[in-house]
């Protein structure tokens, strides 16, 4: 089995599951009330974006809404709809499966961010061995914070360049800047002292807020190149 297998898989179940729950349901929708009915497709909709993406969760959302409509509002088999309730209950299954599916993206990639800062400090302790290079743990800080490059630089750094003094202080042109609120500064470089030297970044390119803790264990990062 190829490695897109399981992909294509979850994408053919994000549209299926829907599809096929829907059916099942217009079997005995003399039974339900529709919102009740949109619910239990909303839960198809969570089953699917805690094992999917975000293509997978919008699969599943319009294959919901169109479901639902097709088979469990008046008229039947169509994808017309009569009743203004109906209409009301298709729209809020497409917002609330919407916002199931930011969430659950959103969780996510903070815990690939968690995983990944997880793994930079874990190599950190290496430095300190000697395990890892000056100019590697420059990169993986740059890495660390999604800028565009990190170096070691031999000295104090320069005047006009912005020094990180804590993780959420940075120092340029004698005025303190908190880069967690207002983003790394795209004009000057990032210089994060680390004894003989400091390992300097530049996050020219875009504007790059990162994280309290994406700052935290960069500045620890860097600070194992000390001594």
């Amino acid at each position: 089995m190829s490695d897109r297998s399981p992909s294509v898989v979850l994408l053919s179940m994000a549209v299926a599951g829907p599809i096929a729950v829907a059916a099942a349901l217009g079997m005995v929708v003399h039974l339900l009330d529709p919102a009740a009915a949109a619910l239990v497709l909303v839960l198809v909709i969570v089953v699917v974006s805690l094992r999917g993406d975000w293509v997978a969760n919008l699969l599943a959302v319009v294959a919901s809404a169109v479901s639902f409509d097709y088979f469990l509002t008046a008229p039947r088999r169509s994808l017309k709809i009569h009743d203004s309730g109906d209409i009301q209950v298709t729209v809020a299954l497409v917002l609330v499966g919407a916002a199931i599916g930011a969430v659950s993206w959103w969780a996510r990639s903070r815990d690939a961010a968690a995983q990944v800062r997880g793994e930079y400090l874990a190599e950190a302790a290496r430095v300190g061995q000697g395990g890892l290079s000056r100019a590697r743990v420059a990169g993986q800080v740059a890495d660390l914070l999604g800028a565009d490059a990190g170096v070691w630089v031999e000295g104090e750094p320069r005047s006009g360049d912005a020094v990180v003094a804590a993780p959420d202080r940075l120092v340029l042109a004698s005025s303190t800047i908190n880069p967690v609120r207002v983003g790394l500064p795209t004009d000057a470089f990032i210089c994060f002292p680390a004894g003989q030297g400091y390992v300097r970044v530049s996050a020219a390119s875009r504007s790059i807020r990162p994280a309290l803790d994406q700052m935290r264990a960069a500045t620890v990062l860097a600070a194992q190149l000390r001594g």
